[in-house]
């Protein structure tokens, strides 16, 4: 024997219907509107009192068939909630006539009637197929993706619109029972090209051996996808072949990404810093204070954007190590939401520059020997002939004058003198190089003795 059940405040509804299904092959049962609910009505139909005040408040379950019996005026609204309407007053024969008619009526037929117009209006393609795969339904969308009509395709050959190497894994999968959700299937279309479809499958209720298929043409996504993802290889193999360190963090400056140049420079690696550093462990806070700074200000670079700054990285053991640092911000809608920065390392620079600066102080050291070893020449060359001349005319003096008298004695004073300036023009022109010796105070005066020994290894400035 079938079964109705009733959903009514009216029991006067109930013994009409009670009455007029007497000695029929259908019994009648009267729920309150909380058992009406999926997985609990056991029912073959549902049958709903449209002149209830709460009858749009009732969710009727999903797979069952539900017959509305309503008053002269169908209210607006309710034909949503059923697959057929029955007017008052019921007639025994008109009564048992639709029972038996959704009795027979397959859920399938059911979904179709009462979401035709939902169907017909979706932007998804929406299929039904049965358990050999023949299309039993389509929706509008689901002809206009592929570019068919209805009469040309054959609901018996789904191949004839999916891809011969796509259908094995759709045959397989619901065989296996399994639904799955978002699985990328190639479709050919009417003139024969193919198209990337987003598929979900799942089992028609009631009909557990049909399955909906709704999909969506992403063609264009697919390829774009593609496209980004050719993209960001470049930019990922672009930043890990770069010889400058190139680091990211969030706004809330965790570092997000870390290059292999910054873990060679840093000695730090990447999976020691990612989620787990910030940039002040990497720059110390008062340098990563003042990156954020000149980030947020515009006199250095514009606003966002740190021109080349000389700043030190921390190192894995803490030492400092001087870089050359740029930096911007990233924004994502108007908003700052990372940070990059670019280090390049300048210790070989360093080192280049202080031994360029020692070659240059010995170039100008060298230059100023070379010109104090000719001006020691020069002055020695130009002191000689003077001073000859200067003891011959005292020697002079000294055979004229008279033993002991004061000539005599001034004159071995200017001989004495003479032979004393003779040596040290000797010494001038034995110069090659720059010696000084402490003199009074902290001042120092050139030291000819050391400056004119030859024999002494080469000097420096003292």
């Amino acid at each position: 024997m079938a079964a109705l059940a009733l959903i009514s405040s009216d029991p006067t509804l109930y013994r009409k219907l009670t009455a007029a299904l007497e000695s029929s092959a259908w019994s009648v049962e009267r729920l309150a509107p909380e058992q009406a609910g999926e997985g609990v009505l056991q029912q073959e139909v549902l049958v709903l009192d449209g002149a209830d005040p709460q009858v749009m408040e009732w969710t009727p379950p999903r797979g069952k068939p539900v017959l509305l019996i309503v008053d002269e005026v169908l209210p607006e609204g309710l034909e949503q909630l059923s697959d057929d309407i029955l007017f008052r007053p019921v007639r025994r024969d008109e009564l048992v006539a639709r029972l038996e008619r959704l009795l027979a009526r397959s859920p399938l037929e059911s979904l179709r009637r009462r979401y035709a117009k939902t169907f017909a209006s979706m932007a998804l393609g929406i299929v039904v197929v049965g358990p050999d795969l023949e299309m039993v339904f389509a929706n509008p969308r689901s002809y206009e993706i592929v570019g068919h009509r209805e009469e040309t395709v054959s609901p018996n050959d789904i191949g004839q619109i999916v891809s011969p190497k796509d259908l094995p894994r759709i045959r397989g999968a619901l065989g296996n029972g399994q639904y799955p959700r978002g699985m990328d299937v190639q479709l050919v279309r009417r003139d024969g090209t193919e198209i990337t479809c987003s598929c979900s499958f799942a089992p028609l209720i009631g009909a557990e051996d049909h399955t909906v298929i709704s999909f969506e043409d992403v063609t264009d996504q697919r390829e774009t996808e593609r496209e980004l993802l050719k993209t960001m290889e470049f930019l990922e193999s672009l930043i890990d072949a770069s010889v400058d360190a190139i680091v990211a963090t969030d706004i809330d400056q965790r570092v997000v990404l870390f290059n292999p140049s910054a873990e060679k420079i840093s000695g730090r690696h990447v999976s020691d810093v990612l989620g787990h550093l910030g940039l002040e462990d990497l720059l110390g806070r008062s340098s990563a204070d003042l990156v954020m700074q000149r980030l947020l200000a515009p006199e250095h670079g514009g606003e966002g954007r740190l021109e080349p700054t000389m700043l030190d990285l921390l190192d894995v053991y803490g030492e400092q190590i001087p870089v050359q640092l740029s930096a911007s911000l990233i924004y994502e809608h108007g908003e700052p939401s990372a940070i990059v920065l670019i280090f390049a390392d300048l210790r070989d620079r360093v080192r280049v520059e202080e031994r360029l600066a020692e070659a240059q102080k010995k170039l100008a050291f060298n230059e100023k020997q070379g010109v104090l070893a000719e001006l020691a020449g020069t002055a020695a060359h130009e002191l000689n002939q003077p001073l000859t001349s200067m003891m011959a005319y005292a020697e002079l003096l000294q055979r004229q004058s008279e033993p002991d008298s004061a000539a005599a004695k001034a004159a071995d004073v200017l001989i004495r003198e003479a032979e004393r300036m003779a040596d040290i023009v000797r010494k001038i022109g034995k110069i090659t190089r720059y010696e000084t010796t402490a003199y009074v105070g902290h001042q120092k005066i050139f030291d000819l003795d050391r400056a004119a020994d030859a024999t002494r290894e080469p000097g420096t400035k003292g």
